[in-house]
């Protein structure tokens, strides 16, 4: 088998996105993903999950490639996002800790892998040899069938040779210079006090929550079909956002986030990187945990959320702290890429109730509302 042979099985599957992470085992085929699909690099893996949820809720048909010690980083956003939300995910992951591995730190987990995939309920294809390319494409076909996660695991002889040539050096980098002062006043707003502002701007626009007390807030504040409501998966909410921008780039975007969340993520220089448009992040930052009981959380007053996104490769990136600014920004929204606002909030959960909502109807009613 070589690397051709296994994107040519992702194609017979109509995957036309896929999120990679690379394993020097498998360069070769890290090197080529860009050239024959639509590719977005990753730092690290469980962001995958939720670029891979959001750009299937959008309509595309993605897959993710890693290297298998990866799964361990994801476990949770497979079982809390992928299963709850039954959304197909085919993983394709470098099979390291086998017979004949080098490297000792990469045998406890790999070599049960297969074990520990059983025990949580995620289906598994050991590729039985170099010449079972098909044995890919059929676990790929069962990953959207069963609208499951199904990992795909290569062993070190099922790729050719390790290829792949070091790329040129990069271009001159683009012009960057940066006046940034920081002038925070006291939040005025409450959480629910943002996302009702932002709520009441939306026309056509797709809205994705954070887990917990956002997403109940913001479907008291103004439920709507194209509104995704996370349910779990912690750091994932601006991933998911992402894949739906990235998918859909003639609709505009707005991620609700969170500090803790965003703090917990790798995803923002992704997002720079990948420079979608039509993508806005809103990070409510009240310095606190809010759904666990407003437990502070690490640089509650010194973690400048903005300047993080500019150092992330954003073009945009203001601070807002009440309502009328938050407005303001999300109506001066960017065409040249992704743009991000800090709003600064007051800590506190507002009393909504439940989403009365299951996860199967959150999707399919915000997949109708894209096709």
């Amino acid at each position: 088998m070589d690397e051709i042979q296994i994107i040519g099985e992702l194609k017979r599957q109509g995957i036309d996105l896929v999120s990679s992470i690379p394993c020097d085992r498998a360069r070769g085929l890290f090197f080529l993903l860009p050239d024959h699909f639509r590719h977005i690099g990753l730092t690290r893996e469980e962001d995958g999950v939720g670029i891979s949820a959001g750009a299937y809720l959008a309509g595309a048909r993605p897959a993710l490639a890693i290297q298998s010690s990866g799964i361990g980083n994801m476990l949770n956003a497979i079982l809390s996002l992928t299963v709850t939300f039954g959304l197909p995910l085919p993983i394709l992951a470098s099979w390291r800790g086998c017979e004949g591995e080098k490297i000792p730190a990469q045998i406890p987990f790999n070599r049960p892998l297969p074990s520990i995939l059983s025990a949580a309920g995620i289906a598994c294809t050991e590729v039985s040899g170099p010449g079972a390319a098909h044995e890919i494409g059929e676990a790929v076909a069962a990953a959207y069938r069963d609208r499951a996660p199904h990992v795909i695991l290569l062993r070190p002889e099922c790729f050719a040779e390790a290829g792949g040539s070091i790329p040129a050096a990069a271009g001159s980098p683009r012009p960057f210079s940066l006046n940034y002062s920081r002038n925070w006043r006291s939040p005025v707003m409450t959480r629910y006090d943002a996302i009702r502002a932002i709520a009441g701007c939306v026309k056509d626009e797709i809205l994705v929550s954070n887990i917990g007390v956002p997403s109940k807030e913001l479907y008291a504040a103004g439920d709507r079909p194209e509104n995704f409501y996370m349910l779990g998966s912690y750091t994932q909410t601006s991933a998911i956002g992402l894949g739906i921008a990235s998918a859909r780039p003639d609709k505009k975007v707005i991620v609700i986030d969170g500090d803790g969340s965003l703090l917990g993520s790798a995803i923002l220089p992704v997002i720079a990187a990948t420079g979608p448009g039509n993508l806005t992040i809103v990070c409510l930052d009240n310095g606190v945990f809010g759904s666990t009981g407003n437990q502070p959380r690490p640089g509650q007053d010194s973690a400048d959320l903005a300047l993080m996104a500019l150092g992330a490769g954003f073009e945009h990136a203001s601070t807002v702290h009440e309502a009328q600014e938050l407005e303001a920004a999300l109506a001066a929204g960017k065409s040249d890429g992704p743009a991000f606002i800090h709003a600064r909030i007051r800590p506190g959960n507002s009393d909504v109730p439940n989403i009365p909502l299951t996860p199967a109807q959150i999707r399919d009613r915000f997949m109708a509302a894209l096709s």
